[in-house]
């Protein structure tokens, strides 16, 4: 049921973006559009955005009626996910930890490559301090994408919080060889832990 109103709710705001041909065979229906387009100017948008959920909807459409069935259901079940995503971190938002932590979950079942869908239930295992499956979502977060900030920071608070701040202090220092020099947002916050931890930016 809780699937169920995910996809109907997602479904109602893709048409109030103007998608149409959202729901059952009506992609099968439409009229001749470039599909070949569609997915290049999709790449291009996932390219520079890859959290930009319309962009993968409108790529497995385009996918589903050139009848490329494992791409469309692969951008589909991004799509889903995002949802998920979107829904735990309006729960998280509300202090309703278990539903956030589920939703998550949910978002990794739709999609085990969704590096910010490990990081968000790593940030509330930090929370109610379950810092060894922290750890596991935060490296897994890393491991998916090394240059995803969030995981690093959150994988170094787990560390803290369990006193162990050389590993802290280690995990923001790979952040920082690994985060792009003009995300100064994350990387001060970095420099900031590892300086109030008593150590260094470099070994």
């Amino acid at each position: 049921m809780k699937k169920k109103g995910i996809i109907i709710a997602f479904v109602l705001l893709l048409y109030g973006l103007g998608i149409s041909g959202a729901v059952g065979f009506a992609a099968e229906k439409q009229p001749a559009v470039d599909n070949d387009q569609i997915i290049a100017d999709s790449n291009t948008i996932i390219a520079d955005n890859p959290y930009d959920t319309v962009a993968y909807y409108k790529r497995g459409k385009a996918y589903f009626a050139q009848k490329q069935y494992d791409l469309a259901l692969k951008d589909y079940n991004r799509v889903i996910a995002g949802a998920y995503l979107d829904q735990g971190y309006l729960y998280e938002k509300r202090g309703e930890d278990d539903k956030a932590i589920e939703d998550y979950r949910l978002a990794i079942f739709n999609d085990p490559t969704y590096e910010m869908a490990y990081d968000h239930r790593g940030f509330m295992y930090n929370k109610i301090g379950k810092y060894d499956l922290a750890l596991i979502d935060c490296n897994k977060a890393i491991e998916l994408n090394p240059k995803y900030p969030a995981g690093y920071l959150n994988k170094g608070t787990a560390y803290e919080k369990q006193h162990l701040y050389k590993e802290a202090i280690a995990t923001y220092r790979s952040m920082l060889e690994n985060v792009p020099l003009e995300d100064t947002h994350h990387r001060d916050a970095a420099i900031k832990r590892i300086r109030a931890l008593g150590g260094t930016t470099v070994e």
